[in-house]
């Protein structure tokens, strides 16, 4: 127990200074949100409830914490980059230890990303986000969670990082653009809607949204249950899969 948590300590200290996950949770996040609310401006103005800058703060923030599996990948393995995986390997720690400090470092540090970017955009878009903060804020965790551990997993099953991204980036971008990150899918045809429909992020971001304007709690709550879900099962088969010899 107390190299678990010596080891979640010097994870989440490491996350906290890493510039990828900072730039890729906050900064981009931030900025890319605030061009498409400017650039969408007149797209919502048929809808005074919904505004463009509210759209997208609450449909970016999940994308980026999906997409944060690719950094997450990257994890898995920093000890090979940063020279310190034969401490790991003499070190008297099991397994399992080292990768659950690694998935609950990174869902808490992203988490944290989240809740900061959706705290920006409400100070200065003045976005609307209703009585829903609470709950929004818990899929944020579930998700963050799914997206460490899958990325954890990813990262110790590859090999060679740079395939990894390449073939995760494809994914991502269909996921995104079918659960209408970067503009609304919903006038596309009903074809267009039943294909959304294979996206987490389509289920993910329709709760949000029906939480925040539709007082409707029932999709965001199954969203929560089925990342938390899929983030167990991740954790399992990284922890079952992982080998201290993966950081040579």
């Amino acid at each position: 127990m107390e190299g678990f948590l010596s080891l979640l300590a010097y994870g989440t200290k490491r996350r906290l200074k890493d510039f990828f996950i900072i730039f890729y949770n906050v900064v981009y996040p931030i900025g890319l949100t605030f061009i498409l609310g400017y650039i969408a401006t007149n797209y919502f103005k048929g809808d005074s409830s919904v505004t463009s800058n509210g759209y997208y703060t609450l449909v970016m923030i999940p994308y980026f914490i999906f997409s944060s599996i690719i950094t997450m990948a990257y994890v898995a393995k920093d000890e090979s980059f940063y020279k310190t995986s034969y401490r790991f390997i003499a070190a008297p720690i099991g397994h399992e230890a080292i990768v659950f400090s690694k998935i609950i470092s990174c869902t808490f540090v992203v988490w944290l990303c989240s809740i900061f970017d959706l705290l920006v955009s409400k100070l200065i878009l003045n976005i609307y986000i209703g009585d829903s903060g609470l709950i929004i804020i818990t899929l944020f965790l579930m998700t963050a969670f799914m997206s460490s551990a899958i990325g954890i997993y990813l990262g110790i099953a590859f090999k060679n990082f740079d395939t990894l991204q390449g073939i995760l980036n494809i994914p991502l971008s269909i996921f995104a653009i079918l659960g209408g990150t970067f503009f609304p899918t919903g006038s596309l045809g009903k074809l267009v809607e039943k294909v959304s429909y294979v996206s987490p992020l389509t289920w993910i971001n329709r709760g949000i949204i029906a939480s925040v304007y539709d007082n409707s709690t029932s999709t965001i709550i199954f969203s929560i249950i089925i990342v938390g879900l899929i983030g167990a099962v991740f954790t399992f088969i990284a922890v079952k899969a992982f080998k201290k010899e993966a950081f040579l």
